[in-house]
């Protein structure tokens, strides 16, 4: 896993789970329509870098070591509000 990432891939990042916890399944076609499709790129880096993962049906999600990184970061920084 790559955890060098730009400022624009952290906030596809922190985007991600706060979306699947809103009850969404996203894919990438969903975050580019959300998000715009200058989100591609940083969605085909993220899965490169380790930090995104797609099922069969092209559903994101964070990966394991991502959701750890993700959840320590927020726990540091205290509730989000």
């Amino acid at each position: 896993m790559d955890f060098n990432i730009t400022t624009g891939e952290e906030a596809v990042v922190f985007h991600v789970p706060s979306r699947v916890q809103d009850g969404f399944s996203l894919t990438d076609d969903d975050l580019a329509e959300e998000l715009g499709e200058e989100v591609r790129p940083l969605l085909q880096s993220l899965l490169g870098k380790g930090w995104l993962v797609a099922d069969e049906d092209r559903e994101l999600a964070l990966s394991t070591i991502a959701r750890h990184v993700v959840s320590s970061r927020r726990d540091a920084e205290g509730p989000q509000a």
